[in-house]
This record gives structure tokens, sequence and C-alpha cells, in this order.
């Protein structure tokens, strides 16, 4: 492996720390993004109990208390719950997306890196070939050991890379299509205490 860095050149140290922090932002988000740490089943009942007895004194204090989507949804909901329905789902809809940046931070950064590791790649590739290029320009001759080794720079940056950047890629997909799925679950449940607070309203009001 050590020797394959130096073979790299220098270009071989950014895509190092470009591989390190792909690595840290990945494992970050997967294990941020579990479903039961954004959608307790306990904190769904709590609430779900709470709003049902028309108790939004304790629910508001109980997503103070709780942070992340779901709680700010509902504290969101308690707050405007008098609201006309189609404005108040705009409010959750409008807080849903602030949230959604929330569960995908991190993920412009990989997306970065998905970028920048093929470009890093391909500029060892231009690295290798100048090296190439200032030997023959110097001796007036092509040798097989200068010659491979401009070849290999230029090959091994090249692949590295790649093999950077097409696992990142694929891996960014799928915690921005996580991120999605987990915050329309949280909206769906969000929209279920919804009904649930204004049929306990109704029913208290009649």
């Amino acid at each position: 492996m050590f020797d394959w860095l130096v073979k790299g050149g220098p270009v071989m140290i950014p895509l190092a720390l470009l591989s390190i922090v792909a690595l840290a932002i990945i494992f970050e988000r997967l294990w941020a993004l579990r479903p039961a740490r954004f959608l307790d089943p306990a904190q769904v009942a709590v609430l779900s109990e709470l709003l049902a007895a028309r108790d939004f004194g304790r629910a508001a204090a109980y997503c103070r208390d709780h942070e992340g989507p779901f709680a700010t949804l509902v504290a969101t909901l308690i707050e405007h719950r008098n609201a006309p329905y189609e404005e108040l789902r705009e409010l959750l809809e409008d807080t849903g997306r602030h949230q959604l940046r929330q569960l995908q931070r991190g993920l412009p950064a990989l997306s970065t890196v998905v970028s920048a590791a093929p470009l890093l790649g391909l500029l060892g590739t231009v690295l290798g070939m100048i090296r190439v290029f200032e030997s023959v320009s110097l001796t007036g001759a092509v040798r097989g050991e200068q010659l491979s080794a401009g070849i290999a720079t230029a090959l091994i940056t090249t692949a590295t890379g790649l093999v950077i950047a097409i696992p990142a890629l694929f891996l960014h997909s799928y915690l921005e299509s996580r991120a999605d799925e987990l915050l329309h679950a949280i909206e769906a449940r969000t929209i279920e205490l919804v009904h649930l607070a204004r049929r306990s309203s109704e029913e208290g009001a009649a």
C-alpha cells in the first residue's frame, strides 16, 4: 500500500484525505439516519396520548425536551393547531423541508468528494505524462524505468480517484434516499397526529 501511495505521487495525498472525509461522512450518516432515532415508537405513543387528551401544554413541553425532526414537526402542529387545515399542512411541509436539510447534513460534502476525486485522478494522470515527456526531453531517449514510472503515476491516480468516487456516488444516492424516506415517514405520522388533535378538539368543543 505504501509503495502504491509513493508511485502515485503527490496527488495521492489529497486523494487519501478525500477518502477519509468520505468514510467519515458515510459512517456518521449511516449511524445518524436510523429510523428508531428519529421516529421512536415511545415518543409517538406519548405524543399521541397527550394530543388525544388535548393536553397541548405537556405535549409542547415534551417536544422541547426531545429534540429532533418529529418533535419539531409536532411542536409546529401544536403551535398552529387552530389554523385552517391547508395552512397548517403548508407550515408542516415548510418545517419538513428545513428538517430535511438537517437529515442531509454532510451529503453536500460527500457530493463534492464524488466530483473532486476523479478530477484529482485526472490531474495525477496529466502529471504522470508530464513526467514521461520531461524524461524524454532531458535524455533524448525513452528509458524503460522512466516510462513505466510515469505511466504508473498516471494509472494509479486515475484508478484511486475512481475507486473513491464510484462507491461514494452510490452511497450518496442511498443516504439521500434514506433521508427522504425517513422524513416522509415522520411527516406521515405527524399528519396522523394532526387529525387526532383536530378530532379531539372537535369532540371537546361538542
